[in-house]
């Protein structure tokens, strides 16, 4: 007898395009992404979380985009430029040069990126990327052209206050003044889409969905908070009525302070989220599924006042709720997404992801720390819900074992029937295995699984600790790493599951 089923049974992989090896300092959305993309067919495996894909912003957070729309130049491949004979072979190998294997030197391969997109640029005969026309394009070259002018400082240290202000006549001006600049910016985000597009009919024809992360704010330094500043409360210097941030907790007793600008929700219910409509538009054209990130804040979210010390000075607010949603729908039809339903939960947040029919998130390490929590414990799952050893803020599995008191680990250990060397890692770490296994035979509809976790490493490859501000999103993989992960033992497991399902996890 077949079950029936609300979702279809799916896995996938998470792992950040800048993970990825490549000659360039960086993942780029070139051969080894689409290697990737093979990995993920052979195996069963059909779905590939990424990380955001903005440009990155303030500390090289990609939850910290000076756009919400465009896409981010490091991760653009340079062999693409090479082919279209827009550099030579020598360009080429020196945008190669030198570069750390093992982790991401943001600065020196954003220098050298520029550099060599400014060097293609120069060589174009005609204008290949005029029928490239977003409609957030304008907006986003002047700012990006004018934020060169000022020495990449953010809008609201820029000298002059009249573009600080966006006011209509200087920006006519600035524009007539850094017209070649704007055309330069229009270029690179015409060559990035080119090769996402690329990269995601690649995927697309593997049977492989794309998850794409939407943070839930925008950074101060942004071309939307300098252009539609009234829906974010700021003034013409940047300065916020509020800002954004995470109560207190065990983990951090003073919270957390994101200092991103909250949303003027009152405003964007008067406009019919027309903004939120357009910007999830634009996320569905880029992705096959999306992610919202802090899924919590659309139901309260944590205000704090500007210039606050610490988080510990914020209060709940609530937040647009069910109408932001529906308004969506309307707009869009049924919307693919997975809710990052972390954190501070409360039943107004369960009801509010109820109403919208979205799945929710459960994380493996979350039902074995301290007391632990029930809902993240696999014989809990249900089909409503995508399940994750782990997420890109949590440490990898094998480290997590070690971090774990004595008598939780016994338990954890004696959850999952495991007796032998839970500490021996690398690609067939056997205690990774186990838990991996125990997500695969759940009733979770999707499972995704943190590449390090597919291949057993330890604290060192962790992508992001939360609150800590510099020094993340910088791992890189080996070029021989994916090939050392046990693809007969994986790609038994989603047949023996029933996730070797072509449908990717949407629904």
């Amino acid at each position: 007898m077949k079950l029936e089923q609300r979702y279809p049974r799916s896995s996938g992989v998470l792992l950040s395009i800048t993970m990825l090896h490549s000659p360039f300092g960086i993942g780029v959305l070139g051969k080894e992404a689409k290697d990737f993309v093979d990995f993920l067919s052979a195996t069963g495996f059909h779905a590939w979380q990424v990380l955001p894909v903005e440009p990155a912003g303030k500390g090289f957070s990609p939850y910290s985009g000076i756009s919400a729309f465009a896409g981010e130049p490091m991760l653009i491949d340079p062999r693409m430029l090479y082919d279209m004979d827009l550099i030579d072979i020598g360009e080429l190998s020196e945008r190669s040069m030198g570069l750390d294997a093992d982790s991401v030197d943001y600065i020196t391969v954003r220098e050298r990126q520029w550099k060599l997109l400014k060097t293609a640029y120069s060589k174009l005969s005609g204008r290949p990327h005029s029928g490239f026309d977003p409609f957030w394009l304008d907006e986003y070259a002047l700012y990006m052209a004018i934020k060169h002018k000022f020495g990449n400082t953010p809008w609201y240290e820029w000298p002059d206050e009249a573009l600080r202000s966006h006011d209509e006549q200087a920006l006519k001006l600035a524009g007539e003044e850094l017209c070649d600049e704007i055309d330069f910016n229009k270029f690179v985000q015409w060559v990035f889409d080119e090769q996402w597009r690329e990269l995601k009919a690649y995927a697309a024809k593997h049977s492989v969905s794309i998850i794409g992360d939407m943070p839930f704010y925008v950074a101060a330094d942004s071309v939307e908070v300098w252009s539609r500043r009234e829906l974010f409360d700021a003034d013409p210097d940047g300065h916020f009525l509020a800002v954004g941030g995470a109560p207190p907790d065990a983990f951090t007793p003073d919270g957390q302070l994101w200092g991103n600008p909250v949303y003027n929700w009152e405003l964007m219910e008067k406009s019919g989220y027309v903004w939120w409509i357009r910007r999830v538009e634009e996320a569905l054209s880029r992705y096959d599924i999306i992610r919202f990130d802090h899924f919590r804040g659309f139901e309260s979210y944590w205000r704090i006042p500007y210039g606050a010390a610490t988080a510990r000075e914020g209060k709940w607010v609530k937040g647009p709720g069910e109408p932001l949603f529906k308004a969506m729908k309307k707009a869009l039809g049924e919307l693919p997404v997975i809710a990052e339903d972390l954190g501070d939960i409360d039943e107004d947040v369960e009801n509010l992801l109820k109403a919208t029919g979205f799945r929710g998130m459960r994380v493996l390490q979350f039902g074995f720390m301290g007391e632990g929590d029930e809902l993240h414990l696999p014989h809990n799952f249900t089909d409503d819900c995508v399940a994750y050893t782990g997420t890109h803020d949590n440490t990898p599995l094998l480290a997590w074992m070690f971090d774990l008191e004595p008598e939780n680990r016994e338990q954890a250990l004696f959850y999952i029937g495991f007796d032998g060397d839970w500490g021996r890692g690398g690609p067939n770490c056997a205690i990774c295995e186990a838990w991996i296994r125990a997500l695969f035979i759940s009733a979770a509809s999707l499972i995704m699984v943190p590449v390090q976790d597919l291949l057993g490493y330890g604290s060192d490859t962790r992508t992001n600790i939360p609150g800590v501000p510099e020094g993340n999103w910088r791992f890189r993989i080996h070029p021989d790493a994916i090939s050392q992960i046990d693809a007969g033992f994986y790609a038994a497991l989603n047949k023996a599951s029933c996730r070797d399902n072509k449908a990717s996890g949407k629904g």
